[in-house]
């Protein structure tokens, strides 16, 4: 048997479909052309076995459910449904034949009376006992939370509190929440991030206590402190301290990145709005334009010592460009202006 802790999804899913199914064939007729005929002969066709099978072509296909995305977080529903719709086989004929007219609803009658597998929405447990609120006719737990084994025939029936919220029926504010006043919905809402221990109200000067980071001033307001007055708070080199709100971090000086082992590196990357010129194609430049002007040199001296020189230079550049660690020349000229 299906886990009862999906099926009132699966089943409710089942009759979406089979509901729509009978009612693209209430209109239709025997196939035969000859309706008094048909129906003195076989019955009416909107409670014949025919009308039957035809709406089961429609069970537990999603292509024909409209609200999709109702269902979408179970993992094989289509599969899951077709498991119960054969296992209930019997009972759907039944209910078909002979129950649709007094229990028109097949999900109540089948998953929550003949399988009792189900509980009516705002029921948990084996006797379907209502949940925190249905007894008092107001919303269950709230509608600050959800009631444990809800709609199954398991659970606890305790409310589980969205976040803000506790208490029996999730009617209270939790720590570091407070009750927003003067609204006709009781409504919890988080206190500012400088307070510790709960507020009266929304922010910093509603504070009971500060959080670490903040100070409580003269007129009973949480202060941020900026601990980038203090000094050696960033002691790295080319790191520079940057104030947040109830705290303080480390950051590189313009033109450097922070590594893997936390230090401050030249940027070699940077984008030409940060740099005039990046130090790789600065370095480059500089490297190919004196070549340039050596050949010049050695074309119109035509001198043997030159043109080794321009050889020389030649291997230079090609040990500069591929060996060279473009980021030390621009680290050198930094230093030299």
């Amino acid at each position: 048997m299906i886990m009862f802790c999906t099926i009132d999804i699966i089943g409710h899913y089942t009759r979406v479909i089979f509901f729509q199914g009978l009612d693209k064939t209430k209109n239709q007729h025997f196939a035969g052309g000859n309706t008094y005929w048909e129906e003195k002969k076989l019955g009416k066709f909107i409670t014949s076995e025919t009308r039957l099978l035809e709406a089961m072509e429609y069970v537990c296909k999603k292509k024909y459910v409209q609200n999709w995305d109702k269902y979408k977080d179970i993992k094989n529903l289509e599969f899951k449904c077709m498991q119960l719709v054969e296992e209930s086989e019997d009972n759907i004929e039944n209910w078909y034949f002979h129950k649709q007219s007094s229990d028109p609803d097949i999900l109540l009658w089948l998953c929550h009376g003949k399988l009792r597998l189900c509980c009516s929405e705002g029921h948990y447990g084996a006797e379907c006992s209502p949940c925190p609120g249905v007894k008092q006719n107001v919303s269950v737990c709230s509608d600050h939370g959800s009631c444990q084994g809800d709609g199954s025939r398991e659970g606890t029936g305790k409310c589980v509190c969205h976040k803000g919220y506790v208490g029996f029926m999730c009617s209270n504010c939790d720590a570091n929440y407070y009750a927003v006043p003067n609204i006709s919905v009781f409504t919890c809402n988080e206190c500012h991030q400088s307070c510790k221990g709960g507020c009266f109200n929304s922010g910093p000067e509603n504070c009971k206590e500060c959080h670490t980071g903040w100070i409580m001033s003269d007129n009973h307001k949480c202060e941020d402190i900026n601990e980038c007055e203090s000094e050696n708070r960033c002691s790295g080199k080319h790191m520079k301290c940057h104030n947040l709100e109830g705290s303080y971090e480390c950051v590189c000086e313009e033109g450097f990145v922070i590594d893997s082992k936390g230090n401050c590196k030249i940027n070699v990357e940077a984008s030409a709005e940060e740099m005039w010129i990046p130090p790789s194609r600065l370095l480059r430049s500089f490297s190919i334009s004196s070549f340039c002007i050596l050949i010049s040199l050695v074309i119109w001296r035509r001198s043997l010592s030159l043109s080794i020189f321009a050889t020389i230079c030649a291997l230079i550049i090609l040990l500069i460009e591929f060996y060279f660690d473009h980021s030390s020349f621009f680290e050198l000229s930094h230093y030299l202006l």
